[in-house]
C-alpha cells in the first residue's frame, strides 16, 4: 500500500533517513545544512530509535573539524555514523576524509552544497564545496528534489556498506535543502530492507578492539604506499554497479526508479546538455517542451558524479553528430577558458572591436604595458 505524502524540505527528507541508518551522528551547525543536525538532535532527545531499535548518539562538537574527528573515531569503533555540513565546513573535514576513504570505511556525509567564501562569504547555491572534495576518494551522489534527497540518501547508506567506499550525498543549498514539497517518506522497514545485513555486520566486526588487535595508520615507504593506493582501484571500479543495484532495490520496493545517468529528449538529439542537481529538473521540463515543438534536443542528468559512471551507463545521450554542453556550477579561476583568461586573450580583444582595453597588472600592483 502506498505511503501517504508528507510535507517536508530536502534537509528533513535526508536527515530522516540518515538518523534511521546511523548509530552515531556528529554535528556542527552551518548554513544551509543546520536543520539536518538540529532535527537529529531533537529526535534523539525525544527518544526516537533508529531502524534497529536503538537511540543514536548525537554529539555536537565545537567545529566541523571536530565533527569529522568524532566521525572517524566512531567509525573505528564499528559504529554506523553520519554527519551533515556545507561549504567551508566540508573543507575542514577533508583531512579526515582522506583517511576514511583510504581505510575503505563506510560513511555518508550529507551536504547542502553552498558557495565557498572567496573574496566574500556567500550562503547561496554552488557546487564548489563538493567539487573541492573530489580528490578525497569519496563517492558522490547528487539529488535534485526533496523526494530524491530521501531516496538517494538511503541509496548512499546502502551502497557505502556494500562497496566500503565513503559517500558524499549532496543537494543544492536552499534550492533543494529548503524547498518544501510533497514527499513519500521512508521508514525503518525501508532502511532495514535496503541496508545489506552481512556488510553491516562486517563493518561492526572491523571495529578496533583489544579482543582482536590490529594496526592501522602506519608510516609507509613509497614502494608499499603506492601499491596500496593502486590496490584500491578495484573498489572504485565496482562502485557504480553497486550504486545501481541499490537504486534497483529501491525501485522494487517503492516504485521510484533511478539510474546513474538519466536521459530525456529526442533519440536523434543534435544538442545535449549534461547537468546535475536541481537545475536538471528545470532543464528536463524545458527539453520536453522543446521536443514537443520538434526541436532535436536532449538533457542528460548525472546522479552519480564520482566515481564516473562507465560508458555503458550513458543512455544514448551523446549522439555522434550532437553538440554537448556540460554545465557545472563552480567557477575555477585558474582553469583555461575561465572568464579572466578569455578577457586577457588576443582573440577576446579582437572580438571586442575597440571596446575597453584589458589592463594587466604584475607584481606589486604595477600595470604592465
Amino acid at each position: 500500500m502506498s505511503k501517504p505524502y508528507m510535507m517536508m524540505d530536502g534537509n528533513e527528507a535526508a536527515a530522516r533517513v540518515a538518523y534511521l541508518a546511523s548509530d552515531v551522528v556528529a554535528i556542527y551547525p552551518i548554513t544551509p545544512a543546520s536543520p539536518m543536525g538540529e532535527l537529529s538532535d531533537q529526535w534523539a532527545a525525544e527518544g526516537k530509535p533508529n531502524a534497529w531499535g536503538t537511540i543514536p548518539s548525537v554529539i555536537e562538537m565545537q567545529s566541523e573539524g571536530g565533527a569529522a574527528g568524532a566521525v572517524h573515531g566512531a567509525l573505528m569503533a564499528g559504529a554506523l555514523t553520519t554527519t551533515f555540513t556545507a561549504s567551508q565546513g566540508l573543507l575542514l573535514m577533508i583531512p579526515n576524509m582522506y583517511k576514511i576513504a583510504g581505510e575503505l570505511t563506510p560513511l555518508v556525509i550529507h551536504v547542502a552544497a553552498r558557495a565557498l567564501a572567496t573574496q566574500g562569504l556567500s550562503i547561496f547555491g554552488d557546487h564548489s564545496d563538493v567539487m573541492a572534495a573530489r580528490g578525497t576518494g569519496f563517492a558522490q551522489l547528487v539529488s535534485g528534489s526533496p523526494q530524491e534527497a530521501a531516496d538517494l540518501a538511503l541509496v548512499a547508506h546502502a551502497a557505502t556498506l556494500e562497496s566500503r567506499l565513503p559517500f558524499l550525498h549532496f543537494f543544492d543549498g536552499f534550492r533543494t535543502s529548503h524547498e518544501i514539497a510533497r514527499v513519500h517518506p521512508l521508514d525503518a522497514a525501508d532502511v532495514r530492507a535496503l541496508l545489506p545485513e552481512l556488510p553491516r555486520l562486517a563493518h561492526h566486526r572491523r571495529a578496533l578492539s583489544p579482543a582482536h588487535p590490529s594496526i592501522r595508520g602506519t608510516a609507509q615507504n613509497p614502494d608499499v604506499y603506492f601499491q596500496a593506493r593502486e590496490a584500491g582501484n578495484a573498489w572504485y571500479l565496482a562502485c557504480p554497479e553497486i550504486v545501481q543495484g541499490a537504486m534497483d532495490r529501491l525501485a522494487a520496493r517503492t516504485g521510484r526508479g533511478y539510474r546513474l545517468v538519466d536521459y530525456v529528449g529526442a533519440p536523434d538529439a543534435e544538442r545535449v546538455v549534461v547537468l546535475m542537481g536541481s537545475g536538471a529538473e528545470v532543464a528536463h521540463e524545458a527539453v520536453e517542451a522543446l521536443v514537443a515543438r520538434g526541436e532535436k534536443v536532449g538533457c542528460s542528468r548525472c546522479g552519480c558524479s564520482a566515481p564516473s559512471p562507465p560508458r555503458r551507463c550513458w543512455p544514448r545521450c551523446r549522439p555522434r553528430s550532437a553538440r554537448s554542453r556540460c554545465s557545472t556550477a563552480p567557477r575555477n579561476p585558474a582553469a583555461p577558458g575561465s572568464r579572466c583568461t578569455r578577457m586577457c586573450s588576443p582573440r577576446w580583444r579582437r572580438r571586442t572591436r575597440g571596446g575597453s582595453p584589458v589592463r594587466r597588472f604584475g607584481r606589486m600592483g604595477r600595470e604592465r604595458r
